[in-house]
């Protein structure tokens, strides 16, 4: 069985490199390769049933290898495995030369399996908590801002957004602390702080090098990428 876990593991990262939002791109005609943020870049570059389908396909990729593993029969701590290793290639894609793209769609394909599969769902309720508290509070300061179309209401950049990513992180980070005080176990809650984890990294590091070189701060520019997932705000 060794062989096979190691098979879905290897399957599951390829699984998440699969650059399915630039394929939606070139089919309608627009190259997205270059574009800072794919989930941005589709939804109003290329159309926003477009953008709701690459974030959904996204999302499939942290279901996908936790969905096959569970109905399988492999271990937990195999499965949480498949799902880290689907994040790590949505994160680090060798399709991509390395670079892609932050991986909080793909880490709620994942959290949200997990907990539905083992009978946690109280865990992502939790969690989907702290994220809908941050998206309400962003959304409710861009309403209230005069002169605003619905596009610039709901966009995901800009400084009144700042509640939103960082409800997010809380949010994510809400789940091993959860998984644990619920009982769940002890490869559920490593699992869980694996995807926290590697959110954090991607974070701090995508492109930190040239940020550094632009800042006199490099400290503030470390906490706002944990904490905003941006350098400066």
């Amino acid at each position: 069985m060794l062989y096979l876990y190691i098979l879905f593991i290897i399957a599951s990262y390829f699984l998440g490199a699969v650059p399915f939002m630039i394929l939606i791109g070139r089919v309608r005609g627009v190259d997205l390769s270059k574009a800072p943020d794919l989930h941005h870049a589709l939804w109003y570059d290329v159309g926003r049933g477009w953008g709701i389908l690459g974030f959904m396909l996204d999302v499939l990729k942290g279901v996908l290898p936790v969905l096959a593993g569970f109905l399988a029969g492999f271990p937990l701590s195999i499965n949480a495995l498949g799902g880290l290793a689907a994040l790590c290639g949505q994160m680090w894609p060798a399709f991509r030369k390395f670079d892609g793209e932050r991986g909080n769609t793909v880490s709620v394909g994942i959290t949200f399996t997990l907990s539905l599969a083992y009978g946690a769902l109280l865990m992502f309720l939790i969690a989907l908590g702290f994220a809908l508290a941050g998206f309400a509070a962003r959304t409710a300061l861009r309403w209230k801002s005069s002169g605003s179309n619905l596009n610039e209401r709901l966009r995901l950049g800009g400084s009144p957004s700042l509640v939103f990513p960082l409800g997010v992180i809380i949010g994510f980070a809400s789940f091993p602390f959860s998984s644990a005080l619920l009982g769940q176990p002890l490869e559920m809650t490593l699992g869980l702080g694996g995807v926290v984890l590697l959110i954090l990294v991607r974070r701090l590091t995508a492109g930190l090098r040239a940020d550094l070189r632009g800042s006199s701060h490099p400290l503030n520019v470390i906490i706002n990428r944990l904490l905003f997932d941006r350098s400066e705000i």
